[in-house]
């Protein structure tokens, strides 16, 4: 996480971007989003987190039996079998695991994008690549505990306005909890459940979520 971190900031640099940048962020791009703004504040006006809240509020939910079920993914990637495991039947697990988080919005058609996924997975030192994003971070011996790296690197949050976008049936946020997280967060934050939104909103309801942004990054 140090390093996705460190890879956003310098990226600004080597753009030569200034205060005025904005940042966009989903999933591991969103936890490598709060921990840019948090880290290096002077390079960031705005910042935008998709379905990865900060993860002071991940414990609110932790012991929760659905939840448990629904992150199972983490517990199983830390496994060696998993190299193996994954990529049978044309990376079935794959397919399975991008159902389970998304949502019910009618005719969004996920299968170009988990075709797409797959096949960059295909080559064994990808698959390996994309699953020690996992076992790096979430390492088994320290995950949860206050040893845990990724949570001492993300535990600030940013000073800067942010916005929080999360879909509805993705349960690691509900409204009780995305109120807290707004809370949380500078003057002129906001956020949203999207309504039958999963996991992917950029890809279940792109023009709602892009209006969002443009919204907010005009305010």
């Amino acid at each position: 996480m140090g390093d996705l971190i460190a890879d956003a900031n310098s990226l600004h640099e080597m753009l030569k971007a200034d205060s005025n940048a904005v940042i966009v962020g989903h999933d591991w791009g969103g936890f490598a989003t709060w921990g840019a703004a948090a880290h290096a504040p002077e390079r960031w006006s705005k910042i935008v987190v998709a379905d990865v809240p900060p993860v002071r509020f991940y414990e609110r939910k932790a012991a929760d039996p659905i939840q448990i079920h629904k992150n199972s993914h983490f517990y199983f990637i830390q496994m060696s079998v998993a190299d193996q495991l994954i990529p049978v039947n044309d990376f079935a697990y794959f397919d399975w695991l991008w159902m389970h988080w998304s949502g019910i919005v009618p005719g969004f058609d996920s299968a170009p994008d988990r075709q797409a996924g797959k096949d960059a997975l295909r080559a064994p030192e990808n698959l390996r690549s994309g699953l020690s994003l996992y076992r790096q971070n979430f390492p088994a011996a320290t995950f949860g505990t206050d040893r845990w790296k990724m949570g001492t690197l993300l535990a600030e949050l940013p000073t800067q306005p942010t916005l929080y976008l999360h879909g509805s049936e993705d349960p690691v946020v509900d409204h009780a909890i995305l109120g807290d997280i707004i809370s949380a967060l500078p003057a002129g934050s906001d956020g949203v459940l999207l309504q039958d939104v999963g996991h992917f909103p950029f890809l279940e309801k792109p023009h709602e979520v892009n209006q969002r942004i443009l919204r907010f990054l005009e305010t």
